[in-house]
């Protein structure tokens, strides 16, 4: 589910592009996703109604569930193809500001947001990132 327009129409693209393993950036793993959840965070990033603006066109969705399919080379993690994983609202941080390294990543002026500053949940398969 896609809208490119503050305030949507939001429509449902079955010809959305999936990106493939060697287009991954290390540190971003493929995730099929098996579940999203719908949160109301979720209606403020497509009206549009919030101080900070979302990225256009965009891909909703920070409540997800599925599995890992595909790990961007030279991603230094535990992770592995296979492996059940859940994508939320942080998506990213750098880990080397003062907020990162203290514990704060929810709070990282660098972070990246599950639906909101990058695609979401609201589709098949979704790229997220190893750290979080």
């Amino acid at each position: 589910c896609i809208f490119h327009n503050k305030g949507g129409p939001v429509k449902v693209d079955k010809n959305y592009p999936v990106k493939k393993a060697q287009e991954l950036k290390s540190g971003q793993v493929l995730i099929k996703l098996h579940y999203s959840g719908v949160c109301h965070t979720d209606l403020h990033a497509m009206l549009g109604d919030w101080p900070l603006p979302s990225k256009l066109p965009l891909i909703g969705g920070h409540e997800g569930a599925g599995e890992i399919v595909a790990i961007g080379d030279h991603t230094v993690t535990d992770l592995k193809i296979g492996d059940k994983v859940g994508v939320k609202w942080l998506a990213d941080s750098c880990m080397q500001c003062e907020l990162c390294r203290k514990g704060f990543e929810q709070n990282c002026p660098h972070a990246k947001l599950s639906g909101f500053s990058v695609d979401g949940t609201f589709q098949q398969y979704v790229v997220s990132y190893s750290n979080h």
